[in-house]
């Protein structure tokens, strides 16, 4: 007997508008719990599907009367013991013993609901965010992003998305911070719409005396900048106007580097500043990933990869960061990269998080970093590439 035979025999005698959601947990496989709720779109009724893998939420609409074979081989891969079917009133739950074979069979149970709930089939539901949309944040007034009001402006939707879920990861790393002051420096920070919603955070909210430096090339913006934060007292700010490939004037000793969009090379110059100084923290969001691309070469019967200009753009794009994310490893960072907005907002959107280890070096460390780095340069040599990051380190020795 099919495993959800039953929770689809229940689910075909409910109307589409009388579910509420239904989630999937329990999981025995990758997807830890799927979520599916009823969507109303202008082509009619859908279910949209959320899974849950390694904390990142992956969606899909599937059509009302597809749903089944949508997500059979889903059900099957991850053996979900338990399924809730929520209704506008109750409950009705199955469960089957986790831990038992495949064909383990389910327990019905129905229990009423202590509130009633309301299906919700719009598509953009709302999301909180740390500093949501009404929050009195004037430099954002005067860079476009807010109206008089402090509304998002439609057409700043998808920067105001940006800034703040970069701002939500920075707050989630940070919130055991116990220091009374807190140094930040933004690299490539163009007109700044994150230099001054991350000071506004961790200075009005989290009530942390906050020194931010940001760089950039155009002085124009850099001007701009400037006089912002003079107008609302931001004292704690500086802008300067930098090549960062030739140095930093007054380089601050800081606990945190952030870079959004940095682009193609000037993030391999950012990460080597963190580097160099020892930074505790950093948070980057490359961009433009365009220095590998025009050299990278396909070797010993691979030159099919390189035949399609996007996907050898994308291929580019992934060695470029999978390079940078094992020079920081070498030098002692703990290493991982998210994707921090949905790829609707920006499609750059692969962050580089590391958080330098607080162990002291031994020589274990030592020889397993340079055995890191020799990796890399093989991988480089392979597919005759120069990349900034790695030459930097090579000539640093």
């Amino acid at each position: 007997m099919d495993r959800y035979a039953p929770v689809f025999e229940e689910l075909s005698g409910r109307d589409f508008g009388e579910i509420v959601k239904i989630v999937f947990s329990g999981s025995a496989g990758a997807v830890r719990r799927m979520t599916v709720r009823p969507l109303r779109l202008k082509g009619g009724d859908f279910w949209q599907c959320e899974r849950i893998v390694n904390d990142k939420a992956f969606h899909l609409n599937i059509e009302a009367g597809k749903l089944r074979e949508a997500i059979d081989a889903s059900l099957n891969e991850n053996a979900f013991s338990d399924v809730n079917i929520f209704l506008a009133d109750r409950d009705i739950s199955y469960h089957a013993p986790r831990g038992g074979n495949a064909g383990a069979r389910f327990s019905r149970r129905e229990s009423p609901l202590k509130k009633n709930l309301t299906p919700d089939f719009s598509h953009d539901r709302k999301k909180p965010h740390l500093l949501p949309e009404g929050t009195e944040i004037p430099p954002l007034v005067d860079l476009g992003v807010f109206d008089s009001s402090f509304r998002v402006r439609k057409s700043k939707h998808g920067k105001f998305v940006q800034i703040n879920r970069f701002i939500e990861i920075l707050a989630e790393k940070l919130k055991h911070f116990s220091g009374d002051r807190l140094t930040v420096v933004d690299i490539g920070c163009g007109k700044s719409y994150l230099t001054f919603i991350v000071y506004y955070y961790f200075t009005f909210i989290r009530n942390i005396k906050t020194s931010i430096a940001g760089y950039d090339l155009n002085r124009e913006v850099i001007r701009e900048c400037r006089g912002i934060a003079e107008r609302y007292g931001y004292s704690g700010i500086e802008f300067f106007e930098a090549d960062i490939s030739r140095g930093f004037p007054h380089p601050l000793a800081a606990d945190m580097m952030i870079s959004l969009h940095a682009c193609d090379t000037a993030t391999d110059y950012a990460l080597w500043y963190a580097i160099q100084n020892r930074v505790p923290f950093i948070f980057s969001v490359p961009c433009c990933q365009q220095e590998i691309n025009g050299r990278v070469k396909f070797r010993d019967g691979y030159s099919l990869f390189g035949r399609y200009g996007l996907y050898k753009e994308r291929f580019s794009a992934i060695l470029t960061d999978t390079i940078r994310c094992e020079v920081l490893r070498s030098y002692g960072y703990d290493v991982d990269v998210v994707e921090f907005v949905d790829s609707s907002a920006t499609p750059k959107n692969a962050m580089i998080r590391a958080e330098l280890k607080r162990s002291p070096p031994s020589v274990d460390a030592d020889a397993n970093a340079n055995a890191s780095r020799a990796d890399i340069n093989r991988v480089a040599r392979y597919f005759n590439v120069s990349q900034t990051l790695l030459n930097l380190i090579n000539a640093a020795g």
